[in-house]
């Protein structure tokens, strides 16, 4: 038999939570696509960056597209044993990665999800939120709950005090990835308009569309942040 795959665990937690692939695969993108920070964009083996310029850079405890945190009892453990706790419940085989992990975690109390590949942690980002106590995806789909809300009360683990702060830098986040995503479409575009029919209209020049730095400077202005600092 065959193990259960990212799309296969989607559409069991689409089941019962309502939504649909594109919704699931739209709210795992912006997270990870925040929590990886513009050095380490989507990469799965992202690590955090803690630190300063002023004291020195250094490996936070987060880890993946989503910076589950390793050591006991933080959010890599937890993950795994919530997806766990799912497949059992809804009597379903282990995939063998989730197993090793499984069987790992009890002996280091510790997981590191930057060794499994970017399906495997949206598996686990999945597992999570379907067994959190808090989180609940159909909040999402019927509007009664924003993805930047979903991610600051159910996925962000912080000071309350800082969370108006994140909570700005997390919807930041969301303009900067659909306005250079809005840009490479419209790149391609006139592009191919170009290829086709290059003396139709001068609006088809490709050079007079904004840069990705001018999108990043109007979205954050002078605010000093990982984006301005790292400019793509």
């Amino acid at each position: 038999m065959d193990e259960i795959g990212l799309d296969e665990l989607m559409q069991l937690i689409i089941s019962d939570k309502g939504g649909t692939p594109k919704q699931y695969n739209q709210l795992m993108d912006y997270v990870a696509y925040h929590e990886t920070g513009a050095k380490q964009r989507m990469d799965p083996k992202a690590k955090q960056i803690s630190g300063n310029e002023k004291d020195g850079f250094y490996d936070g405890p987060g880890r993946g597209l989503f910076m589950f945190e390793k050591g006991e009892k933080k959010g890599g453990n937890t993950a795994v044993n919530r997806t766990v706790k799912y497949f059992n419940d809804n009597n379903l085989s282990l995939p063998k990665w989730l197993y090793d992990l499984s069987m790992g975690s009890k002996e280091s109390k510790s997981v590191d999800v930057s060794s499994l590949n970017a399906d495997q942690q949206k598996m686990l980002f999945l597992g999570n939120h379907r067994e959190h106590p808090n989180s609940n995806f159909s909040n999402i789909w019927t509007g009664q709950q924003t993805i930047d809300d979903f991610w600051l009360k159910n996925h962000w683990s912080g000071d309350a005090d800082e969370s108006a702060i994140k909570l700005d830098m997390f919807n930041k986040s969301m303009a900067h990835k659909d306005s250079t995503e809005a840009l490479a479409a419209k790149k391609e575009e006139l592009m191919y308009k170009q290829n086709m029919a290059p003396y139709l209209s001068d609006s088809n020049n490709i050079n007079k569309l904004p840069k990705v730095n001018d999108i990043l400077d109007s979205i954050f202005g002078a605010q000093d942040s990982s984006l301005i600092k790292n400019k793509e």
